[in-house]
């Protein structure tokens, strides 16, 4: 009972399964299992022959919630994959190069402020409440921070 591609040794149960090669010179694919989640406590596993297969079962039965699979759907009117719209990847770029969302700094409330207190001291109220519109419009400031400051200048400018 030799191998017929190295000449060693081929174990006994494996010969009599009708196998002619030892382990290390089968071309046999590895088989895989995948976990089959029925419920929170149902769950299973499915032998797969083929690798592929179960790479894509194991990314379409990814839990997003209880019982809830990412893969699935309800089959009603289920668009063939010819139809269904392509989804265009992001180019793999670190998540610190994106911009999300702008947020505003929390020293440029302060900067904000500074700026138009500099108008109200030259006495150029007008400009100083232009000044934190256009703060807002550049979203250096939130829309709070807006209102206070006019607050602000609404009470310096009668006081003068």
């Amino acid at each position: 009972m030799k191998c017929k591609k190295c000449l060693e040794e081929v174990n006994p149960l494996r010969w009599d399964l009708g196998y002619r090669t030892c382990v290390t010179c089968s071309d046999e694919l590895k088989w895989s299992s995948v976990p089959v989640i029925n419920h929170k406590t149902g769950n299973e596993i499915q032998i797969v022959k083929d690798p592929e297969v179960a790479a894509e079962f194991m990314a379409k039965s990814a839990r997003v919630g209880f019982g809830t699979l990412r893969g699935m759907s309800s089959g009603y009117k289920r668009q063939s994959p010819a139809k269904s719209a392509k989804v265009e990847m992001l180019p793999d770029k670190p998540l610190v190069d994106r911009v999300i969302a702008r947020r505003p700094m929390p020293h440029e409330f302060d900067a904000v402020g500074d700026e138009v207190m500099t108008h109200i001291e030259s006495g150029r109220i007008q400009a100083a409440y232009e000044h934190i519109e256009k703060a807002l419009e550049n979203k250096r400031i939130f829309r709070v921070h807006a209102e206070q400051l006019r607050q602000i200048v609404s009470t310096l400018a009668s006081t003068e």
